[in-house]
Order: structure tokens, then sequence, then C-alpha cells
């Protein structure tokens, strides 16, 4: 008997190894970050109230509101808020604090004023070089900015409204045409 328990510890600890090379760990401690942010007051999370807002503005050009809501109408910067608070490291945290501060600075820099208060086209201009971390930004820049979109992104199609309205499941694209002719009298399960 002792033999047989050693063996299922054994399949057991190398599922625990697979689950967490494949990412299943993480995606626990998201999925648990997730039930809990709609529960925390907005006070109590990671990121200043002016780190906030730069990081809603962000989220809304990520996945603005079209037909469907945006990031800003679903709470994904609260959502990241609290996802960083409940699964990234202290480094990480800092690492994406840091970021949103380097975007305010070389904003403030290079037009005198915030990111936020900055009209939408100009946004949008610098947006596209920390994308492609062009000057005035440079790859560290690029790495935060992709790290933002996958959070906003996570958190988005994690909503009601993004897993609702915006994704739809097709069991069968295109619909069913089935090519055997089904009568009333026809037992389908004979099919």
């Amino acid at each position: 008997m002792l033999h047989a328990e050693r063996e299922i510890d054994g399949r057991r600890s190398a599922l625990i190894k697979l689950a967490g090379l494949c990412g299943l760990a993480l995606s626990g401690d998201a999925l648990a970050a997730l039930a809990a942010a709609g529960k925390a007051p907005a006070a109590s999370g990671l990121l200043s109230a002016d780190a906030l807002a730069l990081t809603a503005v962000l989220a809304e050009h990520v996945i603005p509101a079209t037909d469907t809501p945006g990031a800003l109408a679903v709470g994904a910067h609260r959502t990241i808020d609290h996802m960083l608070q409940a699964c990234a490291t202290a480094s990480e945290q800092q690492s994406f604090i840091a970021g949103l501060e380097r975007v305010d600075t070389l904003a403030l820099a290079a037009d005198g004023k915030r990111f936020r208060a900055l009209p939408a086209k100009r946004q949008v201009a610098l947006l596209h070089a920390l994308d492609s971390g062009t000057a005035p930004f440079n790859g560290e820049d690029q790495l935060f900015f992709r790290k933002l979109k996958s959070y906003t992104l996570f958190a988005y199609y994690t909503s009601e409204a993004g897993s609702t309205r915006e994704l739809a499941y097709l069991p069968v694209p295109g619909g069913y045409k089935g090519n055997f002719p089904i009568r009333k009298n026809t037992r389908t399960w004979a099919i």
C-alpha cells in the first residue's frame, strides 16, 4: 500500500509541475484577483489616484468604446490595479508604476502637459511612439506598454460586457446544413 501512495504522490507532483509550466497556477491567482476586484474600494489599490486615472486613459486607447463598451466603461483600470496588487511581484509592481511615471514625464517634457491633459490626437501619436519604442520612448517603455495592453485585454475580455457583448461563440460557424433527410418518423438517435 505504501508503494501505491508514493506513486500517486509522484503523479500529483508531476501534474502540479506541469500545470505550473503551462501557467495554470497563475490563471487561478488572476481569476481570484478578478473575483475580488469589484469588492475592494478604489482607495485600497496599489496605484495612486493619478496613476489609476492615467491607466484608465491608456486602457481606453487600447480598447476604445465603439458599439460595445470600452475598457473604461468596464472598469479595466480598476481590475488592472487589483491584479497588480494581488498577482504581481514587488519588482513588477514598481516597474509598472515607473512605466506610468515615464509616460507622464515624457509627455510633460515634449508638450508641457501631463499625458491625460493632452488632446486625443497627441495622445495617440505618443502611444504609437510608445508601442514602437521610438523616441522619446525606448525599448523598456515598449515592454511596459505591452504589459499594459495584455493586462487591459485580460481585464476587458473577462468582464461581463467583454465576454458577452464583444465575443461571440458560434458552435458551427456559417450554420449547420445536414445531408441526411429527416422526416417526422425518422429515429434521429439511430443516424
